[in-house]
């Protein structure tokens, strides 16, 4: 019987991660920079298809890439062979598009039309969440605060 609340914790959460399909790999892709407990920001190489930072995606066809520097979060998608195809910056829950990326005119941000196609979250911590929308053989792109997807 688990009677200590981290046992029961512990229980709660390994049932969340089956339940939703999270595997191990995700985990430890996933950072949270917020709390200093994950993967720690780049302050350089926005722009660059190989940058010194963590892959935050969820799925290995695409990349995900956290910078901050004085204040301002910047979030980088690459394709699997490296191409940049979209960044956007952000100030707490200001987002907006920066002209980097093959995909720059098919990004939204909060408060601009939800893209069309079928959705797929690449990425999601506690400031950011990344999705694609394929709709035929274009990608378009939401990056947004989590909370706004709810």
């Amino acid at each position: 019987m688990l009677t200590h609340p981290s046992s029961r914790l512990l229980v709660s959460l390994a049932c969340t991660l089956f339940v939703y399909g999270i595997s191990p790999e995700a985990i430890a892709k996933c950072g949270c920079p917020s709390d200093g407990n994950g993967a720690p920001q780049a302050s350089t190489g926005l722009g660059q298809s190989s940058p010194d930072a963590t892959d935050l995606a969820l799925d290995p066809a695409w990349q995900v890439y956290a910078f901050e520097r004085d204040g301002i979060r910047y979030t980088q998608v690459n394709d699997q062979s490296g191409t940049v195809r979209a960044a956007v910056g952000q100030i707490g829950g200001t987002f907006w598009v920066m002209p980097i990326g093959t995909d720059a005119d098919r990004v939204a941000v909060p408060g601009d039309a939800t893209p069309s196609g079928q959705a797929h979250v690449l990425t999601r911590s506690g400031d950011v969440e990344v999705v694609m929308y394929q709709d035929g053989s274009r990608q378009h792109w939401l990056i947004r605060s989590p909370s706004a997807s709810e």
